[in-house]
């Protein structure tokens, strides 16, 4: 038998850590080649994990509540000798340490004097900045039972930082009543949260709002919607007609269909478009349609219905909400009139849908324009302003109005 080192995986090019929400097996338990072994949590939605081997969870490195990068080590198995290890997923215990490596080893102890627990991702962020105990000692733990958690090592090694200091004052000292009902944030709001909160912080955001007559896609909708749901058995909804012209409009401008990382800005070839779905229990998730480009809106309708109605039974995989390039969220279905939607790292854009309604609007009768009852909707455009000015964002839904007013 030989022991391995069992790898956090990738899971998208976005997700650099996850936190580990539940260990399904215990050590000591065996376990099967694709069994279930543990659950971790990223943005958004929890997953299990099967593994990639068969043998004996012999050691949990991160406890439940913990985070780990992507590629750090989270358990130790027991496999056959014979056993073929990939490298992407494990590497061997026996691994010899380099330089790097000694740096690690004088931080790798789980606590300080006893006092302050160090999880995996501390004692890294401390091996990656050349931290010696005696500077983790001047580090004041926030976390339960003296724990230093990662914002306190990240607050230490950016003193001057605002924003770090002010996400670990947040906390205020209120004047609860005992008739008060007080709740915690489930844990994907709260993950939820931290992501959209540094992504407003680092984003500069802009929105700009355009005014679209859908008069005619309305009537399209009304015209084709029996016999398109005889001819494929699906319902189509404006939503599905609006996410082609966005595809179509995107092709146009690639620009929005891009990551933003530092001072590189990636234009992603495929468009992997993201939809806003609630969920039964009230909370928010965005998964997304891979490689839309050159879908027709049949097969849109069909991807859009099979990930939304997996997403509200929580059958969602985690790579259903990796590498978004693009978001679409509709919260004119809720009333509203239009908003200002936050981006979501690494995008540089999102795209809110406003309510239909009955406004006025200029329609053009015998070459004359005149006034008459139209249907109106709001598009709101929210786009990262290191990467799009004013007058792209202006021409990308010039652009996506004129598609949806000639449907």
């Amino acid at each position: 038998m030989k022991e391995i080192q069992i790898l956090l995986p990738k899971m998208g090019e976005s997700v650099m850590e996850a936190t580990i929400t539940d260990w399904l097996k215990n050590p000591g338990d065996k376990v099967a080649k694709d069994e279930l072994f543990v659950t971790i949590g990223t943005d958004k939605v929890d997953s299990d994990l099967p593994s990639e081997y068969e043998g004996i969870l012999k050691e949990i490195l991160v406890k439940i509540g913990e985070e780990a990068k992507v590629g750090s080590p989270i358990a130790i198995f027991e496999v056959d000798e014979n056993t073929v290890v990939h490298a992407e997923m494990v590497e061997s215990t026996e691994k010899v340490s380099t330089n790097s490596d000694v740096k690690t080893e004088l931080i790798s102890t789980k606590s300080i004097d006893g006092k302050s627990f160090l999880s995996p991702v501390v004692r890294k962020i401390a091996a990656e900045s050349k931290l010696e105990i005696e500077d983790l000692k001047q580090i004041q733990p926030t976390g339960e039972n003296g724990r230093i958690r990662k914002v306190d090592i990240l607050n230490y090694l950016n003193k001057d930082s605002k924003p770090v200091q002010q996400k670990v004052s947040t906390k205020l000292n209120l004047n609860i009543k005992p008739e008060d009902k007080v709740e915690t944030l489930p844990r994907i709001r709260q993950i939820a949260a931290e992501h959209l909160q540094t992504s407003y912080q680092i984003i500069p955001h802009v929105t700009t709002f355009s005014e679209v007559n859908v008069t005619n896609l309305v009537n399209h909708r009304e015209k084709i919607k029996d016999e398109f749901q005889k001819e494929n058995g699906l319902k189509v909804t404006y939503t599905h007609f609006i996410m082609k012209a966005v595809i179509e409009t995107l092709v146009e401008f690639p620009k929005f269909n891009a990551w933003m990382n530092e001072d590189e800005l990636i234009l992603k070839n495929d468009i992997n478009l993201g939809f806003a779905t609630a969920l039964p229990d009230g909370n928010l998730i965005v998964p997304n349609v891979k490689k839309v480009n050159d879908l027709d809106l049949k097969a849109i309708i069909e991807n859009v219905n099979l990930i939304g109605n997996n997403a509200k039974s929580n059958k969602l995989k985690s790579t259903d909400i990796q590498d978004t390039t693009f978001t679409v969220s509709n919260t004119g279905i809720f009333g509203s009139l239009m908003g200002t939607p936050i981006i979501s790292r690494p995008q540089v854009a999102v795209l809110a849908l406003g309510e239909i309604r009955s406004g006025a609007g200029v329609v053009v009768v015998d070459g004359k324009e005149e006034l008459a009852v139209c249907k109106i909707m709001m598009l709101s455009l929210s786009y990262d302003h290191r990467v799009i000015d004013g007058a792209l964002a202006s021409q990308f839904l010039s652009a996506l109005k004129k598609r949806l007013e000639n449907i």
